[in-house]
């Protein structure tokens, strides 16, 4: 009995330590908007309820004077609660020349350029949750609701 007791205290302590990860192809159009703060229109995301954002940054040099030098530190000193706002269409970066095949680095891209795309209604997520040592990913899809 007290092994039980003591596993299952060991199993709740480690979960209690568990970390979760959210990755998707979206977070430049996103922006600090969540994605369970998110709607769509036509053209653009917005944010379902206010989110708190930093208005006003204040520098601070940290180790000035030491052997291993300094560093500037930033720090919000203001910040205001409101609703976000961005364009659905972003820019994103694709290869526009790659390297023969049968050249030493074959596949390689050699010149990159730009195309205009916008983000969909429904997207790929992938979740991650790591726990200790162990990390399991799950594969969703997430849709955005329409803003009303």
């Amino acid at each position: 009995m007290k092994s039980l007791i003591v596993l299952a205290s060991m199993f709740v302590s480690a979960s209690a330590f568990a970390t979760t990860a959210v990755y998707h192809d979206y977070a430049q159009v996103l922006g600090a908007i969540k994605l369970d703060n998110a709607c769509v229109t036509d053209s653009t995301v917005k944010s379902i309820h206010p989110v708190t954002v930093c208005t006003k940054m204040e520098s601070t040099t940290v180790n000035s004077g030491s052997e291993s030098g300094s560093h500037t530190e930033w720090t919000c000193v203001e910040s205001k609660s409101k609703y976000l706002e961005y364009s659905r269409t972003f820019a994103k970066a694709i290869c526009t020349k790659y390297a023969p095949i049968n050249e030493a680095q074959s596949g390689e891209c050699l010149q990159w350029g730009t195309k205009s795309e916008t983000m969909p209604t429904t997207i790929k997520v992938r979740t991650e949750v790591t726990n200790g040592e162990v990390t399991s990913s799950k594969v969703t899809w997430f849709s955005f609701p329409t803003c009303n």
